[in-house]
């Protein structure tokens, strides 16, 4: 399936999530393949908008890093700009996104309850914190359109 040009789209779900990913739809099932959802998240600022793409699934368990889901399930799709499908390519094949899902054979490392110091300043100062990002998706989920 390497060799098939995939199409990018941005999914806009009924929830109010916006999701870039390939798409892929068979029409039979009315069920639609996302492949390496991300979940495009946007701050605007009196600074400008930021953009934060994390990863839909929980790539760290899970053997494919695809979902299907009903077309229903959609509110409406659209094709991303080329500079944003060039960007969301680099992220999926960056050398750490891959780790990243491979390293799901050693589960201690994410259940290790101390971390470093150094770690904890990085957090503080990321643009969006968790926090924010958190506050975010679950307005995003009270606000569901049906």
């Amino acid at each position: 399936m390497d060799n098939v040009p995939q199409v990018v789209k941005i999914v806009r779900l009924q929830s109010g999530e916006d999701i870039i990913a390939g798409y892929v739809e068979d029409y039979e099932t009315e069920l639609i393949t996302l492949d390496n959802p991300m979940h495009l998240i946007f701050k605007r600022t009196t600074r400008g908008t930021v953009m934060m793409l994390l990863p839909w699934l929980p790539i760290e368990i899970i053997k494919n890093n695809s979902a299907s889901i009903f077309s229903t399930d959609i509110l409406t799709t659209y094709d991303p700009k080329d500079d944003l499908i060039a960007y969301y390519d680099k992220i999926i094949h960056h050398p750490q996104m891959q780790e990243v899902s491979e390293s799901s054979r050693n589960y201690s490392n994410y259940f290790d309850e101390s971390e470093d110091e150094d770690e904890e300043e990085d957090d503080e100062s990321m643009e969006m914190s968790m926090e924010e990002t958190t506050d975010m998706l679950i307005r995003k989920k009270n606000n569901r359109l049906h």
